[in-house]
């Protein structure tokens, strides 16, 4: 990998796909990639009191949606995530 693209800023484009705490993503790399949250989720959702805890119930898992203007996924519960940091998390 370049150091281009090292530096590169990751955006979310579309999700393609999701299914309990895994989502396929396409970046603006043109790249398709699937992220695993189960295990991040679980520990997160250890803390009294986590809003992480929503995000285990598959149900309300799926209910992800994207944020066209800041290019990533979000919950109406408030949670989102960093692009870069669920390309370095995707599989």
């Amino acid at each position: 990998m370049s150091s281009l693209e090292d530096d590169m800023l990751h955006l979310i484009k579309e999700i393609k796909e999701v299914r309990p705490y895994r989502k396929k993503l396409k970046f603006n790399t043109g790249e398709i990639k699937e992220v695993n949250l189960e295990r991040n989720l679980k520990d997160w959702a250890k803390t009294p009191g986590s809003i992480y805890k929503q995000l285990l119930a598959p149900d309300y898992f799926e209910k992800v949606k994207l944020n066209t203007e800041m290019e990533t996924i979000y919950w109406e519960n408030g949670i989102d995530f960093c692009p870069d940091t669920l390309y370095s998390l995707a599989e």
